[in-house]
């Protein structure tokens, strides 16, 4: 009986055929609505906790298959996990990972829990070919007691991956906040129309994979109050904003910018073979006393 009236309110979304809904694909990664895939990050490091939720509003039952990367690029491990239909929810701690099933009309965890304690990177989950997930993540700190989130980034009917985007977001001024996290992902597509990491789930090379930009943009004559470029091994950066810029006076609020562009480590799993940019998402968390805030750095339209 719960079940109906969802099951009513979302029938003529979900009636469209995946050809039809993908007529309205946006530029970039999907936030405003459900997907076929949804990617959300993680950081397990140090005092950080992450939690995601997920929510299911498709007419079907699904077995959805939870892929975790490290930031690295590794593929550290998949699990399946059933979610009920028309409003079903999942919840997930990442120190506590593991598959779950639909039986006796129960959902029951099963197997050895895994921990990605100590860890960060991200995770795609999949389930249909139909935009019926949506997701939220939230990462707190213990020591500061305070915590931010946002949505997951959506892939497949609706979102996709911008080639050499640039992505912008806002900060309040670095020098007042109690912590920060500016997390940026590069990104390889995948079948089904997903993603995966740069490397396609394996072990980095060594050598540089991409080099990422970040500039601070304010009140200033130019505009620019800071700008750094960052030669990466890895799939992912996870840094505080500060961090970023050792010995500059930041002192204001500020627009975040980043764009990647490719490096020589990656010609092994570049898709275009184009040796230029690559696409790239970010999220940007931040707390001031006990109030945290987080946001998906939006994708730039350019031209």
């Amino acid at each position: 009986m719960r079940r109906s009236l969802a099951a009513t309110l979302l029938a003529a979304a979900l009636a469209l055929e995946p050809e039809a809904v993908r007529a309205q694909t946006v530029v970039g990664p999907n936030t405003d609505f459900p997907d076929a895939n949804v990617l959300m990050p993680f950081d397990a490091t140090g005092p950080r906790v992450t939690y995601f939720s997920l929510s299911c509003v498709g007419n079907d039952n699904l077995s959805a298959q939870w892929f975790f990367y490290d930031e690295n690029g590794r593929l550290l491990a998949q699990v399946s996990r059933a979610i009920l239909s028309a409003g079903g929810t999942d919840v997930v701690d990442v120190t506590r990972v593991q598959n779950r099933v639909y039986e006796n009309n129960q959902l029951v965890e099963t197997g050895n829990p895994q921990s990605f304690a100590g860890k960060r990177g991200f995770v795609v989950v999949s389930g249909s070919d139909l935009p019926v997930l949506a997701g939220a993540w939230t990462i707190a700190n213990t020591q500061t007691n305070a915590a931010f989130g946002g949505a997951s980034a959506g892939f497949g009917v609706i979102g996709g991956l911008a080639p050499g985007p640039t992505l912008v977001g806002t900060t309040f001024n670095p020098a007042t906040l109690q912590d920060s996290e500016l997390i940026l992902i590069g990104l390889n597509p995948s079948s089904g129309n997903s993603v995966t990491t740069l490397t396609n789930g394996n072990p980095p090379p060594g050598g540089v994979l991409m080099k990422v930009t970040v500039e601070l943009r304010g009140n200033t004559s130019d505009g620019l109050i800071a700008k750094r470029t960052i030669d990466l091994s890895t799939s992912a950066l996870f840094s505080p904003v500060s961090a970023l810029f050792p010995g500059s006076s930041l002192n204001s609020s500020a627009t975040i910018v980043a764009y990647a562009d490719e490096g020589p480590a990656y010609s092994p799993w570049d898709p275009d073979a184009d040796n230029t940019t690559l696409p790239l998402i970010g999220f940007y968390g931040q707390t001031l006393g006990a109030f945290g805030a987080g946001q998906n750095l939006r994708t730039l339209i350019e031209g």
